[in-house]
Parts: structure tokens; sequence; C-alpha cells
């Protein structure tokens, strides 16, 4: 963070302490801006994020908040430099937002607020976004910047700064604490929920507005967790306007699209179709984006400078991409797993993981069985044709790059955790199959350990991460707490020849990692710190228990929060009689729960 960052970011935290009353959308740099205007929202009703005066009113005050352009860019710069899961290429964000800038520095924007605020609002109603067969990026970009500036792209400048706060570079700064990283992250999800409001009033959808949707859904996914049914929503009006446009179709580069703008859109759709199978995996809800009725294809494994290449160079570069869409290798320059790459692994997942949902929420049909053990073969097929860089191993782990680990650990918790939805179906069958559901429950939690000793960050990476724990160290730590209780108290062996000694030894060190996030930062964080208190007793009922005791009952543990102590909301931890049981309990938690950062 550069020195002139930290200064104009503290006149805004200053001032925000000063002030400081609950509920209102502040100035975010009270020194470029002394006289702003405030607006009340209300974070827990149904239209969070709307702000209670005329729409010219705060379509001003959002004219103001874009004065600390230059800041945004910087934060931006940074966080496309350390984040591997941005969508939207580099240069297409980038080099917009730079050019507007210096189109901002170079004249008298900011003179009338109010002007400005009409012209923007006049090109977001008035001026379609038209794409053009031969369109140069630069011509792209000069649709919605200078004279041309449009609400979509104002908001995805606030959405993407925002998004820069949430990222494990940003965390590990000690300048801030987590109450000013949040303050100004959910300022930026209230500013550009303002931004969309102003832009549904016109009815014109077009690619910014997807790239507004979307990034927009990360923001208060991660920032507004608690919000649920908001995001949910969100996410539902980000698909409605992708099948709008047609993303769900073939996006192949034609007479109709340049090249850089139909890549694009197919790394939109896929990050929004993983998404998707996300939320339905962990949520059990129906996917809204079903691979029966979209074709679209795979972006090409490209670095997001080759997007924008002049025709001449990028038909060079096209000719080293193999048939199936691959390059030679998964690292860009820097030595950073391209963004292309990830989106392509992981949608490649994804598709797999719609059908293990299929057969999990699905009616169970005459080939129920034959499909099982088909998506369980084409996983095992997918995982051995991915690049070998994706794939798990503990020395993969502990390099000195964090992005690169990251991505490493999601798309091979996806991966493990799809394997261990099928094995639980299979134990829903027979019991016999629960050797096959302990042995993916322990690759989880070995993977994820490993990880933990490799990053050698502490707490760290505790926000950073906490989600990839949640979702899946804990279900995964739980079927293996249950078994290993479960056969303790009846006196029979252990359906795996894992030893028994290996399972206490790592469910005490992934516990114990919970054990340590004594700040706790979110209600999901907080949900799953007392669900850790329940592997934690389970795991000293197994060690303390003698042969011939009776197994207690009356111990319990709180499992969700703002229970006040209720028996009513208490969990035994000896009710569950198998692990497949403790996993149907917890999808039965997250489904009123709040959706973690990591299903996107």
């Amino acid at each position: 963070m550069t020195h002139k960052f930290k200064i104009v970011l503290q006149f805004y935290l200053n001032y925000k302490r000063r002030v400081d009353p609950p509920g209102y959308f502040l100035s975010v740099f009270q020194d470029v801006s002394p006289n702003l205007e405030v607006s009340t929202y209300n974070r827990s009703s149904g239209s969070w994020g709307r702000w209670t005066s005329a729409s010219t009113a705060f379509a001003r005050r959002l004219v103001q908040l874009l004065r600390p352009l230059a800041t945004y860019e910087e934060m931006i710069t940074r966080n496309f430099e350390e984040c591997l899961f941005n969508t939207i290429p580099e240069p297409l964000a980038l080099q917009p937002l730079r050019l507007l800038r210096t189109q901002i520095e170079s004249g008298k924007w900011f003179d009338d607020e109010e002007a400005l605020a009409s012209m923007i609002t006049r090109n977001t109603a008035e001026k379609p976004i038209v794409i053009t067969p031969h369109m140069t990026p630069d011509e792209f970009y000069a649709s919605f910047t200078g004279e041309n500036l449009r609400w979509e792209f104002v908001g995805i400048i606030f959405t993407l700064a925002g998004l820069a706060t949430t990222t494990v570079w940003y965390q590990s700064d000690s300048f801030l604490s987590e109450a000013d990283k949040d303050a100004f992250t959910e300022e930026m999800a209230a500013a550009s929920n303002a931004c969309i409001e102003i832009c549904n009033q016109h009815d014109n959808a077009n690619d910014l507005l997807i790239w507004l949707y979307h990034t927009h859904f990360t923001l208060v996914a991660d920032a507004m967790e608690e919000l649920s049914d908001y995001v949910f929503r969100v996410f539902g009006d980000l698909i409605s306007h992708m099948y709008s446009l047609g993303l769900h179709r073939l996006q192949a580069s034609n007479a109709e699209i340049p090249f850089f703008l139909s890549e694009t859109r197919k790394r939109v759709f896929t990050s929004c179709y993983r998404t998707d199978k996300n939320i339905a995996m962990f949520l059990g809800r129906p996917p809204r984006l079903p691979d029966h009725y979209c074709d679209t294809d795979l972006p090409l494994d490209l670095e997001d400078e080759s997007l924008v290449l002049d025709s001449e160079s990028l038909k060079q570069l096209l000719h080293g991409i193999s048939a199936n869409g691959w390059s030679d290798s998964p690292f860009s320059p820097n030595g950073n797993i391209r963004p292309a790459t990830a989106v392509r692994v992981r949608y490649r997942i994804a598709k797999l993981r719609e059908r293990v949902v299929a057969l999990f929420l699905g009616r169970k049909t005459k080939a129920f069985d034959d499909e099982l053990q088909a998506v369980h073969l084409d996983l095992k097929q997918i995982w051995e044709s991915i690049p070998a860089p994706f794939h798990y191993h503990a020395a993969g782990f502990g390099d000195n790059n964090p992005a690169n680990a990251s991505v490493r650990v999601i798309t091979c918790m996806e991966y493990l955790q799809a394997v261990s939805q099928i094995e639980r179906i299979r134990c829903r069958q027979t019991p016999d199959a629960m050797h096959s559901l302990l042995d993916s429950s322990m690759r989880i939690v070995t993977a994820l350990i490993d990880f933990i000793k490799a990053r050698k960050q502490g707490g760290n990476i505790q926000k950073g991460y906490m989600g990839v724990f949640l979702l899946y160290g804990l279900p995964a730590a739980g079927v293996l707490a249950i078994e290993l209780h479960r056969c303790t108290v009846q006196g029979m062996p252990l359906p795996s020849p894992i030893p028994r000694s290996t399972i206490i030894r790592n469910l005490s060190l992934l516990v114990s990692w919970f054990e340590d996030a004594n700040n706790i930062i979110s209600i999901t964080q907080k949900n799953c710190v007392q669900v850790s208190e329940v592997i934690t007793r389970l795991l000293d009922e197994t060690l303390n228990h003698q042969a011939g005791e009776s197994v207690r009952t009356t111990e319990q543990v709180q499992h969700r929060s703002g229970t006040g102590g209720s028996d009513d909301n208490a969990l035994n931890v000896n009710s569950f009689g198998t692990s497949v049981e403790f996993l149907d309990w917890w999808d039965e938690f997250w489904v009123d729960g709040s959706i973690p950062d990591v299903v996107l």
C-alpha cells in the first residue's frame, strides 16, 4: 500500500470514526468531498442498499464518490496482480479505468456534479452499447467512458474497489483494522447497488450490466453474508440478464462478436455456471443454469492481455493452442496460474457436480445406479486429465505463491467434495460403502491440514480461507469423528484401513485451527466454530470412553448463533447414529444460513 493511499484512506477512517452513525452511507474520502450529504439505508430490510433520497440526489452522491479514482485504480490494479479468481479480463477493466482517470484529470468534470450525474444517466438510458463485428477494444472502451460514461461502469469501479479489500493481500496489511476494511467494503457494496438500481430503471441489458451484477454479487456475498436472501436474489437477476443476452448459447468468435468480448462472455458464463453448482450443492437447491439448456464452449487458455492483441499477433498466438483449447503451460510469465486456466478447470469439475446434484436432489430413476457409477468414473477421469499443477500434493501448497495455493486447494476441494457426495449416496444404499466415504473425507482433511502447515500464516489466512474449511473441512471432519465415535462405543473395528491415531491427530489439528479463531468475524464463522465444538466433544467422548460404559446423552452444544442458550436449539453430540445422519443434519444447517464467499 503506498503512502499516498494510506493518507487518503486515513482521512476517510478518521471522519467515519468521528461521525459514525450506524446505518449511514458516508463519504469514502471526506478530504476530497467535504460537503457530501449523507443518506440512510437499512441493511436488515429487504431493500438493503437503497437510499431514501430521490434518484437525482443519490446520483450526485455517486458522482462525488468517483473523485478518488486514482486510489481506486491502485487498489484494483493490486487486486488483479494478487487474485487469480477474477472473471473479467484485466485489460477490459483496467484500461478503461485508466482512460477515464486521464479524462477526468484533464478536465473540470466535478465543477457541476448534478450536470455530470445527469449526463451519466442520459448515457445509460438513451445510448445502447452497440457491438460491431470488427470493434476494437479501444472502440469498446469509448462506448462507456469519457462523454459516454455510464452507471454500469461506475458501479463496476465501486465493486472492484470493494473486492480489493476482501482478498488475502489486503487482509494481511496491518494498517487497517477489520472494522475499517469492512466499513469501506460495505460502502462500496451500497454504492454499486445504487448504480444497479439506476440501470434497472432503463431496462438496457448489455455486457457491462452483466459484469456489474457479477462483481456486485461476488462483493455482497462476501461483505454482506448475513443477507443471504438478498445475495440469492442478486444471483438470480444476474442469470436472468445472461439468458437475456444469450450467454448460455455458443459464444464462438464470429462476424457478430469481436474476439475479446466473445472470450469474456465465455469466462463470465462458465464462472457463474460453477457458482450455480456450488450453491445447489451446499444449499440443496435446484440449479438455475442447467447444463441441458446451455451449449456455450470453454474460454481459451489464454493470458488476459492476449485478448486485446491485434489480429495478426492473435492469429500467431492461437497456433500454439491445442485443439481442446489448452496452452502448453497453465502459468503466466510471472509464475501465477492463469485466471482462464482456473476457470476452465473448475468448469469441467462443475459439469460433473451438476450430475451429482441431480442424483442427490432429483428423483430416483431406473438408471440411478448406472448413472451413479458413471459419474464416479467420469470424476476420476476428469481429474486425471486436468493439468498436474492443479493436483493436490503437500509440496505444491508449500510454494511462496499464496495465489497459486488458493487455486490449487479450492479446485482440489471441489473435486474431492463431489467424490465424497457420491460415496455418501452409496452409503445410503449399502453400509459397505462407508470405507470409501471415510477415505475421501480423510483426503479432504489431510489436504487442508497440509495447506495450513504450508502457508504458515496463522491468523492471516483465517478470513481469506475460512470458507474453504467451513464448507469442505468440517463436513469431512464430522464424518470421521462420528464413525470413530460410533465404532468406539460399539466396540467394533473402524471400516477403514486408516489408523485411528492418524484420524484423531488430524482432527485435533483441524479443530485447533478453529479454536485459534478468537476474533469472530462473520456469522458463518461463528456458526462453524460452534460446529467444530461438536467435533471436539465427539473426540473427547471417544478418547474417554471405557469398555462397557454407556454413552452419555446429556452433553449438548449450541449449533446456531443467536440461540440464547435455549435447549430447543441445542445439538446432542450423540444424536447421530452414523456419519450419513450427520451430513443430513449438515445440509439442513446451511438451508437458512448465510452463503459463504467460497461458493463463488
